[in-house]
């Protein structure tokens, strides 16, 4: 073999490596990093805003969801939809609050951080519920 094709052979064998390195760091798994964020307030973006309805639609690689606003008493009626008796409106009058355009890796991180904290939440209600269910004792212990 020439001294050509021996380095022929090895830049080859070198490039073959470098793709098997990057294959193998894209197979470990990523890790989870924290980093604290401020984010600074536009206009009147600190004012929260109240909903009580949403709406989730999909398309273009972005996840559009709609915050609204339904009135109590309309809030009401839907409550009944249903039941016997109650006529279903054709439409139902709103006021939209909030739209947000998220991509798909926002959604998803939208998705984890919104279970994170419903997991959260059952689970001090899990915890609070047999604290308020268990019998009360007197002061001198359980009655026979």
């Amino acid at each position: 073999m020439t001294k050509e094709q021996t380095n022929q052979r090895d830049d080859a064998s070198g490039a073959v490596d470098a793709r098997e390195s990057a294959v193998e760091r894209q197979v470990q798994p990523a890790q989870t990093v924290s980093v604290a964020i401020r984010l600074q307030s536009v206009d009147h973006s600190e004012q929260p805003v109240f909903s009580n309805i949403t709406t989730v639609q999909g398309g273009s690689g972005l996840v559009f969801i709609d915050f609204g606003f339904v009135e109590p008493q309309t809030m009401a009626i839907l409550a009944r939809l249903g039941q016997p008796g109650v006529n279903v409106p054709e439409s139902i009058a709103g006021n939209l609050a909030c739209r947000l355009a998220l991509s798909l890796e926002t959604t998803a991180n939208l998705a984890n951080q919104l279970n994170q904290l419903l997991r959260s939440a059952a689970a001090q209600a899990q915890r609070a519920q047999p604290a308020a269910s268990a019998p009360e004792e007197g002061p001198s212990g359980p009655m026979h």
